[in-house]
């Protein structure tokens, strides 16, 4: 027996070194594994951790793994190549990565922010790390489960912290290992270290379908249940993220999911998944009135009898599992029925037992008239807008960041969102249809031959390839409604997934002869070493950008302040380390003209301008840049110039009235100072300027703004109208005429 199985994970391993180059590695193969098994260990750390430092959503924490990253792909690629296996880029999903990545860098030159664009970029060669990584390092049995145990238990810990922080047992002003602890808990909803709430739900149903899928995949009766009472856990967690969004895309993932099972796991899926599900529903008031201050302890003993019940139960229901794998197809969907029936009658029980918390059953509820649910609503704006940012670029896009830098030239109405709400509609702006075809290219190669090798009936494997295939659409499908995908911890987890179903897949197809590459010669496949020197570069480039975050906010801290010889010193600072900020060049002009004037220093003056154009340069489409480098202009005696760029900044950003404040205080005191040099004439021609700002408002209202009649008259949808202030200055501008 013993030598049956050394015989076959014999034959795996030479399977997988068809996957990259065979040989003889010419170091001891202890230290290799040894070496190997470091470099897994590092990468699951980074896995299981990226969730808790705020989603990586901010350049702070995300340059510091993307440089880690970078550093594990070295030492992955030096490894590759001491064992002989083959450091190669061979397969077409990773071609497919590789010219995504190169979509986003194509627009630097003419994107509309450089900085942005250039970050979307690394952080694409971030996430093609991970699958690189995943994927290779994760051929045999033991990788592989290490990668996907990481995921549950980074998922599981994305619910922990959302415990803690609902029963203040975190507070909000903790940073352990730097991570970020306010934003938790917050409108009685669970965000987590995700810091959104419907990032938090898609994450923790993602890792609700990773928990299922190891704990079917389980053999060993006692981790079955581990793993089903850990996803109770979980799913309760999903519940308080009040993300509606995510409830309905876990009911299409968990339906691809019984779909893609073989026929006997399914039968295992329906009855644990109703146990699980049952115990969670019956416990949510109990959950729900703990989720506070009063809770400490309560909270973890509801959710620990809770999770104790589903092992109990489902361990007992291990013993009778199998017995059911004989009954016939006529009685196995007859069992189906009654247990879809039981539990639609259990959840309306549930309901009018009042089990499940009132302002839960609402959120429900109002998925049935969602078209009218103001996120919607705001969504097809977005949608809208968006659509037109695009055909102003529809080839390659306008670079990362592309809808932050736009949308206020085009949007339908004064709204404020940094995201689109929509990953491949922020595709289509950032690359367009250039970097979207290869995005559909990636996802069909991705899922095609996932079900190419589902379809060869390896049981087994065939509960991962259902498991990661249900949660990446899960991912997927969720980005459709919201920006999930902003925050890069998400697209960490998906990739690091798509890896191990990729190396699960090709490995099936390579036992049954076909897996296909696209060539294997190591003689032309130059791509890995420059692969290899790029990364270096990553971490340089990443440090730096942290570096320059870092001094770039002290700094702009101190000029508020109005310590100009602080702000001088960390902005000059910010600007060497990141000379793509535009904030940063920004502020850093301001700083230089202020310490100018203050000590007569034209060539501070001067230089200032430079820095002031730089900025404009990298970030073209900034209205405040532009009014920024107004108030310079014109506090040095360039007053067309400096009008001209007010007038530049109204036009990036149309319909905020507090533009046109700014627009008519400053024409009004050109005109006072004409007036007080005795120039009437040429003071008029700028106060009239001030007196035509009614009509340009109403101009622009009639045109521009389209408020859905769903949203007249809520919270924070102001319609756009003059300011109290502006009319002010009307009134004192008609005076002296």
């Amino acid at each position: 027996m013993q030598n049956g199985k050394k015989s076959e994970k014999k034959s795996i391993y030479q399977s997988a070194n068809k996957f990259g180059e065979g040989g003889t590695s010419i170091f001891p193969g202890k230290t290799l594994a040894a070496y190997k098994a470091f470099v897994l260990f590092v990468f699951c750390v980074l896995v299981l951790m990226s969730p808790y430092y705020r989603g990586l959503y901010f350049d702070y924490e995300l340059s510091v793994f993307q440089a880690v990253m970078a550093g594990i792909f070295i030492l992955f690629a030096i490894y590759l190549y001491l064992s002989k296996e083959g450091f190669l880029i061979n397969s077409k999903l990773e071609l497919m990565l590789l010219l995504f990545m190169v979509a986003y860098i194509v627009p630097y030159f003419f994107a509309a922010n450089r900085r942005l664009a250039l970050g979307e970029f690394f952080k694409y060669a971030f996430y093609f790390a991970v699958f690189y990584v995943a994927s290779r390092i994760s051929k045999g049995k033991a990788e592989k489960f290490a990668i996907l145990n990481t995921l549950f238990l980074s998922t599981v810990g994305v619910a922990f912290f959302g415990y803690q922080a609902a029963v203040k047992l975190i507070p909000e002003t903790a940073r352990p290992l730097g991570m970020a602890m306010n934003g938790l808990w917050v409108g009685n909803m669970i965000n987590s270290t995700l810091q959104y709430h419907n990032t938090a739900g898609t994450v923790l149903a993602f890792g609700f379908i990773i928990s299922l899928m190891l704990a079917i995949y389980s053999r060993n009766k006692l981790l079955k249940s581990f793993y089903f009472a850990f996803s109770s856990f979980i799913f309760t967690a999903f519940f308080f993220t009040y993300s509606r969004g995510s409830y309905i895309t876990l009911l299409l993932a968990l339906l691809v999911f019984f779909l893609l099972l073989p026929r006997e796991k399914r039968i295992s899926l329906i009855f644990n998944i109703a146990i699980v599900g049952a115990f969670v529903i019956t416990f949510l008031n109990k959950v729900g009135a703990n989720l506070n201050e009063h809770g400490k302890v309560k909270l973890w003993l509801v959710l620990l009898f809770q999770m104790l019940l589903v092992f109990a139960l489902t361990y007992a229901f291990g013993f009778v599992e199998r017995r059911l794998y004989g009954i016939s197809n006529n009685i196995y969907i007859v069992a189906a029925g009654v247990v879809g029936i039981l539990a639609i009658i259990g959840f309306a029980i549930a309901l009018k037992m009042h089990l499940i918390p009132s302002d839960m059953v609402e959120k429900i509820k109002s998925i049935a008239m969602f078209w009218k649910e103001r996120n919607f609503v705001e969504r097809m704006v977005f949608y809208r807008d968006g659509l037109k940012i695009f055909l102003k670029s529809p080839v390659f896009g306008y670079g990362g960041g592309a809808w932050v830098s736009l949308y206020f030239m085009y949007q339908s109405y004064l709204y404020f969102t940094t995201q689109s709400h929509n990953y491949f509609l922020q595709v289509l702006l950032d690359t367009g249809i250039v970097g979207f075809s290869i995005l559909l290219v990636f996802l069909w190669l991705l899922f095609s031959a996932s079900l190419k090798a589902w379809d060869k009936k390896e049981q087994k494997e065939n509960v991962i390839i259902a498991g990661l295939v249900a949660a990446a659409i899960q991912l997927y499908s969720h980005s459709v409604l919201d920006f999930d995908f902003s925050l890069a911890s998400v697209q960490v987890l998906l990739f690091a997934a798509l890896g191990v179903l990729v190396s699960t897949s090709l490995q099936i197809l390579q036992k049954h002869k076909q897996e296909k590459v696209i060539y294997t010669s190591r003689k032309t496949n130059f791509v890995p070493v420059l692969l290899a020197i790029f990364y270096l570069f990553v971490i340089v480039i990443s440090l730096n950008f942290r570096l320059g975050n870092y001094y770039a906010n002290i700094g702009q801290q101190a000029l508020q302040a109005g310590n100009l010889s602080a702000a001088y010193s960390f902005l000059s600072k910010a600007v060497t380390y990141d000379s793509l900020n535009s904030n940063a060049l920004s502020d850093y002009a301001v700083a230089l003209y202020r310490i100018g004037d203050q000590n007569k220093d034209a060539n501070l003056i001067a230089k200032a301008d430079g820095y002031f154009r730089q900025a404009i340069v990298n970030d073209r489409f900034n209205p405040k840049i532009r009014f920024k480098y107004a108030v310079y202009l014109l506090s040095h005696g360039a007053i067309d110039s400096g009008l001209s760029q007010i007038e530049e900044g109204i036009k990036l950003q149309p319909l905020q009235p507090a533009n046109y404040e700014l627009k008519a205080d400053a024409y009004a005191k050109v005109g006072d100072y004409y007036l007080g040099k005795g120039d009437k004439e040429k003071a008029k021609k700028y106060f009239e300027v001030v007196l035509k700002i009614p009509e340009e408002i109403e101009r622009l209202k009639k045109y521009r703004e389209h408020i859905p009649k769903e949203l007249i008259g809520q919270e924070k949808i102001v319609p756009f109208a003059m300011t109290q202030r502006t009319q002010q200055i009307i009134e004192e501008v008609k005076k002296k005429i």
